[in-house]
């Protein structure tokens, strides 16, 4: 019994040592520095299209009459890496006087501190061009600063690709009606614009 137990282990150390020297195809496959990232979604304005800022004061309008029009032109720039669908600006008016009232602005304004420019300052165009396409933002036409502050105003809305850019046009007008009232008040308008991938 003991020949037949030092037989068997004698063949399983055989066969082990056989099947050790057997060789096997082999290869490997490696996939390193794998990565994802994002780009950059950016914006830009300008005042004549040369070069975008992230902050720019775009207009000053100074001793502004009754009946007199300016005209404020911007750009809009996409900067980023990616399509723009929907830009938005929101303007936030702030009246003020800019010393202490006139003799003739007393007669009929009893504010000092606050002025009222904004209800007399009138929008009268409002246009935004992409390439040959123009709009016409025809809702606020004749709406004064006062009735669109704190309003989102949606410029554009489609495809405005990495690179292409929008102007915007808007023109105001101090009322022929604004009276003394109106004398040495001012407006500060902030523009933001809003822009949504």
């Amino acid at each position: 019994m003991k020949r037949g137990l030092v037989g068997l282990v004698v063949l399983v150390l055989v066969l082990g040592l056989a099947g050790a020297g057997l060789s096997y195809f082999t290869d490997v496959a490696v996939s390193d520095g794998n990565s994802i990232s994002t780009g950059e979604f950016d914006i830009g304005i300008s005042k004549d299209g040369s070069r975008y800022y992230d902050e720019l004061k775009l207009f000053s309008f100074d001793n502004v009459a009754p009946g007199e029009n300016h005209t404020l032109t911007f750009y809009v720039k996409n900067r980023g890496d990616y399509p723009i669908s929907n830009i938005s600006l929101l303007f936030n008016v702030s009246d003020k006087e800019i010393g202490k009232l006139t003799d003739s602005e007393a007669l009929v304004d009893d504010t000092e501190y606050v002025g009222e420019l904004s209800n007399r300052l009138v929008v009268r165009d409002f246009r935004v061009q992409m390439g040959a396409e123009e709009l016409r933002l025809s809702n606020y036409i004749n709406k004064t600063l006062a009735e669109i502050n704190m309003t989102y105003i949606t410029v554009f809305s489609g495809k405005l690709e990495p690179g292409e850019r929008l102007k915007v046009t808007i023109a105001f007008e101090l009322s022929p009606e604004a009276g003394n009232e109106c004398q040495t008040d001012s407006v500060e308008v902030g523009i933001k614009v809003y822009a949504r991938q």
